[in-house]
């Protein structure tokens, strides 16, 4: 389907959801002037509302473009076993209680420049 037909579908399906809603609360308030009670909706207003939603609902799925497979061995036969394994949401590059933990006396004095180093972020 063409991008700007699906575009417009759903311009055309909201105008005529304005409109929709707008004649529902034209009704309403007539009923109340003319002290009627409750009246339920003509059918023209609640078709109207009914064929305006799924001609949004059908201009929306077709200007979305295409869907992704749910399928998830269809996104995952390309990579390697090492890129499933991995997990990037667990590195860990700032251990905030780094600081506070002091090296003996031997580390410190022989590898005070690679300690230096490391704490720099």
């Amino acid at each position: 389907m063409v991008l700007w037909l699906g575009k417009g579908l759903v311009g055309v399906g909201l105008l005529a959801l304005a409109h929709a809603a707008f004649s529902a609360a034209q009704h309403h308030s007539h009923t109340r002037v003319t002290e009627k009670g409750c009246e339920p909706l003509p059918t023209d207003i609640v078709l109207q509302t009914l064929l305006a939603f799924a001609v949004t609902c059908y201009g929306v799925v077709h200007t979305a473009g295409e869907f992704k497979d749910r399928d998830a061995t269809s996104e995952l036969k390309n990579k390697t076993f090492d890129a499933l394994r991995t997990r990037p949401s667990f590195y860990v590059f700032h251990y905030p209680g780094r600081g506070l933990l002091q090296p003996s006396d031997a580390t410190r004095s022989s590898d005070v420049s690679a300690s230096s180093s490391d704490m720099c972020c």
